[in-house]
């Protein structure tokens, strides 16, 4: 049984039904012939309340054609008056109509609540992830200056003893990785207090193809094997006014991160794109693409798949988005691979 004649069935029973009560009951029995005609209105109400105004009004037409032969006298014959039974199936459009278009206004408020639901929850969550990556950003920015300090003491004496320490020297070896660590550390910092602090935007008008084009022909330099591709030479120009290290930094950190997830042998595309108002940049790679987990931590500080990552690149980057009033889209690709869209405004002239 199909959707539809599941649905409708039962209003085809009763109408049936109806019918043949009136047109297997004598004449005689008036008060009867009065209840039957009543009982289209059943069919008929349930009819809108399945399907609407729609429903309701061809109910209300099938149960008059169903009725007017029996009214009419051409088969069997109701005996109540011609007015009573002509402003009956009058009210049988009525019933249906009015009937429909309340469960249709019915549907379409409760779509428009259902709706206001979902954007309250969204609403919520984004506040509530708003919250959390503020206080993450304080506790980050008092921890990294907390830290800094004694690291560049401990950096300094290290280049102080290893002045004195031979080539050959085991020791030499060890204030060297002393040394190496401590610029990753402070690295690390560097990238606490971007995300605690980030800097104040110089917005200005510039190509953002150029810009990608660029920042693929630095990655190409690379020592690995991923094959890299970037907008063609020829194609249109992508102007925006925005910040243009921070879009440049934003490219870099999601062309490295989808370069990551390549692997070496991988390939990554970047792209830029004209759409209307705004920009699009586009970051593809045939990597094994987001899991589920990454999808729903998209830009939460600190979460990160990689061994040695600190979760920062991507919450950085969500962040230089929203401060230009973007969005960004993470979604797998087919038959494997991932795709980072991220929509910016055009925006004004330079500022």
């Amino acid at each position: 049984m199909t959707p539809l004649l599941g649905r409708y069935a039962p209003v085809a029973l009763l109408v049936l039904l109806v019918t043949l009560l009136h047109y297997n009951t004598g004449m005689h029995l008036h008060s009867a012939h009065g209840i039957y005609r009543r009982l289209y209105y059943f069919p008929i109400i349930l009819a809108a309340f399945r399907g609407g105004w729609p429903a309701g009004l061809v109910t209300a037409l099938a149960c008059i054609a169903a009725y007017l032969p029996h009214a009419m006298g051409h088969v069997g014959h109701d005996p109540g008056t011609p007015l009573e039974k002509t402003l009956e199936m009058i009210l049988y459009v009525a019933v249906g109509l009015v009937c429909g278009l309340l469960v249709t206004r019915r549907e379409r408020i409760l779509g428009e609540l259902e709706r206001t639901l979902v954007e309250k929850s969204r609403m919520e969550a984004e506040m509530l992830r708003q919250a959390r990556m503020a206080a993450v950003g304080r506790l980050s920015a008092g921890l990294a200056h907390e830290i800094r300090n004694p690291l560049a003491s401990i950096k300094g004496a290290a280049e102080i003893l290893s002045d004195d320490a031979a080539p050959g020297d085991p020791k030499a070896r060890l204030l060297k990785i002393l040394k190496v660590e401590a610029l990753r550390l402070n690295d690390v910092l560097t990238r606490f207090l971007e995300f605690a602090r980030p800097a104040d935007r110089h917005p200005r008008r510039f190509d953002a193809a150029a810009e990608a084009r660029e920042v693929v022909e630095l990655l190409r330099h690379r020592n690995d094997a991923t094959r890299w591709t970037g907008p063609d030479a020829g194609a249109p120009a992508c102007h925006l006014t925005g910040d243009r290290e921070q879009i440049r930094q934003l490219l870099l950190n999601l062309a490295l991160n989808a370069g990551e997830a390549a692997g070496d042998g991988g390939a990554v595309a970047v792209d830029v794109r004209n759409r209307g108002g705004a920009v699009e940049l586009v970051v593809e790679d045939d990597g094994p693409g987001f899991s589920p987990e990454s999808l729903q931590n998209l830009g939460t500080p600190f979460f990160t798949t990689k061994d040695h990552g600190t979760g920062l690149g991507l919450a950085i980057g969500l962040r230089i988005v929203e401060d230009h009033g973007g969005s960004l889209r993470a979604e797998p690709r087919e038959p494997r691979g991932a795709r980072v869209t991220v929509t910016l405004p055009r925006g004004g002239e330079e500022s």
